[in-house]
């Protein structure tokens, strides 16, 4: 009987082994997956930082177009502000006898 127990044991043990053997080699293909797929985002994730960096510099040179745009346009309206005026200045200081001459008031 000790015999028979213990050839059962035995076998009880390889078909143990035989399903550790099965997980394992189960496992292993799991992590090779996780493996690729981990490389996978990887890629994406540097493919994606790329874009990124790419879209970022395009909007900072159109916001400098941009920005330069809006400064000419109101560098513009300044000076024609100053000479406007200038000209108010002009024709109050000389403006108003001449004025006055010219309607008789």
């Amino acid at each position: 009987m000790a015999q028979t127990s213990a050839v059962q044991k035995l076998k009880q043990t390889e078909t143990e082994i035989a399903v550790l053997q099965v997980q394992y080699s189960y496992l292993n293909e799991k992590c090779d997956d996780i493996k690729t797929g981990l490389k996978d985002l990887q890629t994406h994730i540097d493919d994606h930082m790329t874009e990124t960096h790419k879209l970022i510099r395009e909007f900072q040179t159109e916001n400098k177009d941009q920005h330069a745009a809006v400064e000419k346009k109101v560098n513009a309206l300044e000076k024609w502000r100053w000479m406007l005026m200038g000209a108010g200045v002009l024709a109050g200081a000389l403006g108003f006898p001449l004025i006055e001459k010219m309607f008789g008031m």
